[in-house]
């Protein structure tokens, strides 16, 4: 796949990335933290789909995103990358099992802030990469 076109897929993930995370901050607002936690954990998902879409990989289960963030961090020597993808990983399972409250909504919300940041950090850093 061209780098064009890898850009062009990333660039869809990220718009998708910012949907999710302004629906995650609507509901937080209205206290339905079930449904803020799934959309956080889509911000998430959708930005690790953005850079593996500019390395042309495609993740599509789930079990490969935590394939994706190991080889990504050992890449990166940076194990706190992926130790914070793993507790992120919090949201998607409070989507079933409702535990959190408002304190537990917020350390996450800032939790996937820095996540989010820090992806697209290492996505420009790979965009720039990319041969043309």
């Amino acid at each position: 796949m061209k780098s064009q076109d890898r850009a062009r897929k990333a660039e869809r993930y990220l718009r998708k990335r910012d949907e999710y995370w302004n629906n995650g901050l609507k509901y937080v607002g209205e206290g339905k933290f079930s449904k803020a936690s799934e959309f956080l954990w889509g911000a998430v998902a959708q930005s690790i789909k953005a850079v593996a879409a500019m390395r042309n990989i495609s993740v599509i289960k789930h079990p490969m995103f935590f394939h994706f963030m190991r080889k990504l961090s050992r890449e990166l020597e940076d194990k706190e990358l992926y130790g914070s993808f793993l507790s992120l990983n919090e949201l998607h399972k409070n989507f079933y099992d409702e535990y959190m409250g408002p304190m537990e909504i917020q350390i996450y919300l800032e939790k996937a802030e820095r996540f989010l940041q820090r992806v697209e950090e290492i996505g420009k850093r790979i965009e720039h990469q990319a041969p043309r």
